[in-house]
């Protein structure tokens, strides 16, 4: 029975009951007076969570993350015009970093009050848009869903009024499935064989493809084969292990990692995708192969060859004609070791560098992190050892400010055993401050190191180097510590002398959410982007 005394189920009970039966089991949002509440309403009634958030943006993250995560599209709802649109950026994130999610805004308008076309604003970050309807909302919300599961993975979205989310439905919902993927090519395998074994130096790029579901095995088991060295994006830290004697390092397009692909003969690209690499131009000659799950992004080089489908059926494929390659391990460590050399921060007091090097001895091992972007972002993920897929979660393709903290609670929401270090700047901070209040309402199991250095640091640097005048990129002081305590969280302030590692230690033993505000010395930042990207 619905909420109004029907036998008959709601359109809005009808969504819900999809969204369980795929496996979802919380909703992110803010609401606001129309749909949403039927919808939150339906979601108690059938158990699944509604997480009030303090952002829109930040429901949109925490969504998007879930869907990577959990291989079933992330749900949020938004109230009408500003709560749409609040949420575009991380929406953005979404279509840009290929996250399965599912946004539900409240309308459209009835009167030029708040009234925007929120199917075309959102059509330019989204695959699908449309109104759900009591006449055919079950198949549309169903065509929906499987559109965002269908490679490359994304966002879609869905307008539905209050009027319609509380007609009568006739007939259940229609059962949503993930598309299968698309066949292997025959001659496509064929030419990747004779491209391996007629070389004798190839590298490997792994990207953000590579870490679902069987396809970290299989690059562990063509790393394995070919004996070679192994690059992976940010987001895709873990696939291989850090520990694994074949993994160099990061790979993002910059001077950093260019030395070890200079020298290769052969580029395999696997699961790579355009997005996860900075603005500029390819400038490796060797022939390239790209096994990729589906088409996406243009890359900035044109493939030899190219196959999309099934990593790990392309692996099984191909791994009984592989021969050796002629790396040794000596170079293979040696090139790591020179992109470790490249990325390292000098600095006294308290720098990222020494910050991770604590932070990397004394969290469990099971840890995961999450990390804004900025200046603080190169040592942070250098200094980091990621042994799993998932172990970071980083945002790449947009790159957006205020990511790790909503990232880390989507991660304690759904692995709530699993502990979660929060790495971010203090421009990032300010953006997300008021979701402390969502991690102290949760007592998620995070720990949040704030990197204080009371500026824009990564555009300060560009300002100077084109030698501006400072203006626009550095902030007040802020005392982060004092804020968070006032949101309730326990928080500590380490200034220059201070003992980071003791109140590491301190923030762990508590339980529950905390706040670590390291006044961080920026002064290496501008030499070392100028090693990592030239």
């Amino acid at each position: 029975m619905n909420v109004h005394g029907s036998t008959t189920p709601n359109l809005a009970n009808v969504v819900v009951s999809t969204l369980k039966n795929l496996g979802v089991k919380r909703i992110f949002g803010i609401p606001g007076g129309g749909s949403s509440l039927e919808l939150i309403q339906a979601a108690g009634n059938a158990d699944v969570e509604f997480v009030l958030t303090r952002t829109e943006t930040a429901a949109a993250i925490m969504a998007a993350v879930t869907g990577e995560l959990t291989s079933t599209p992330g749900v949020l709802l938004t109230g009408i015009g500003p709560g749409a649109t609040s949420a575009v950026n991380g929406i953005a994130y979404a279509s840009l970093e290929k996250a399965p999610v599912l946004l539900i805004t409240d309308g459209p308008a009835s009167s030029p009050h708040q009234a925007l076309d929120q199917n075309a604003l959102f059509a330019p970050i989204t695959k699908f848009q449309d109104r759900l309807r009591p006449n055919d909302g079950p198949e549309v919300i169903s065509r929906a869903l499987e559109t965002a599961m269908t490679r490359p993975w994304g966002p879609v979205q869905l307008d539905l009024t209050a009027g319609d989310a509380v007609a009568p439905v006739s007939g259940a919902g229609v059962e949503v499935s993930a598309p299968e993927l698309s066949s292997l090519s025959t001659d496509a395998l064929e030419a990747t064989r004779n491209l391996l074994n007629n070389a004798k130096k190839p590298v490997i790029i792994a990207g953000l493809e590579a870490r679902h579901g069987s396809a970290p095995s299989a690059l562990q088991t063509l790393a394995i084969g070919i004996g070679c060295p192994v690059l992976t994006t940010y987001k895709a830290s873990g696939v291989l292990p850090a520990s694994h004697p074949g993994f160099a390092g990061h790979f993002t397009g910059a001077v950093a990692e260019s030395q070890v692909i200079h020298d290769a003969d052969l580029i395999v690209l696997f699961g790579f995708d355009a997005i996860e690499m900075i603005p500029g131009r390819w400038s490796y000659q060797c022939p390239v192969i790209d096994l990729r799950i589906a088409e996406a992004a243009p890359l900035p080089v044109t493939p030899d060859v190219s196959i999309s489908g099934d990593l790990s059926q392309m692996v099984k494929n191909l791994i009984d004609t592989l021969k050796s390659s002629d790396w040794t391990d000596e170079e293979i460590s040696s090139a790591r070791e020179g992109i470790s050399r490249t990325v390292a921060l000098e600095g006294s007091g308290h720098t990222v560098q020494s910050v991770m090097e604590a932070v990397s001895e004394i969290v469990p091992k099971d840890t995961r992190l999450t990390v804004d972007a900025g200046a603080h972002m190169f040592a942070t993920l250098a200094s980091w050892r990621a042994e799993e897929p998932f172990s970071v979660l980083k945002s790449n393709g947009l790159s957006t400010m205020g990511f790790a903290l909503p990232a880390a609670l989507a991660s304690s929401l759904e692995h709530p055993d699993r502990p979660v270090v929060a790495v971010t700047g203090d421009g990032g901070m300010m953006m997300m401050l008021a979701e402390l209040t969502t991690a102290v309402e949760r007592n998620a199991n995070i720990t949040i190191v704030v990197i204080n250095d009371a500026a824009l640091s990564l555009i300060d640097i560009k300002q100077q180097r084109q030698q501006f005048r400072s203006s626009g990129v550095r902030y007040a002081n802020t005392d982060f510590a004092r804020a968070a305590e006032g949101l309730g969280c326990r928080a500590w302030r380490v200034e220059e002398g201070h003992d980071f590692a003791g109140v590491l230690k301190d923030a762990l033993a508590g339980g529950g959410p905390a706040l670590i505000d390291v006044v961080a010395n920026p002064d290496g930042y501008g030499e070392q982007l100028a090693r990592l990207r030239g």
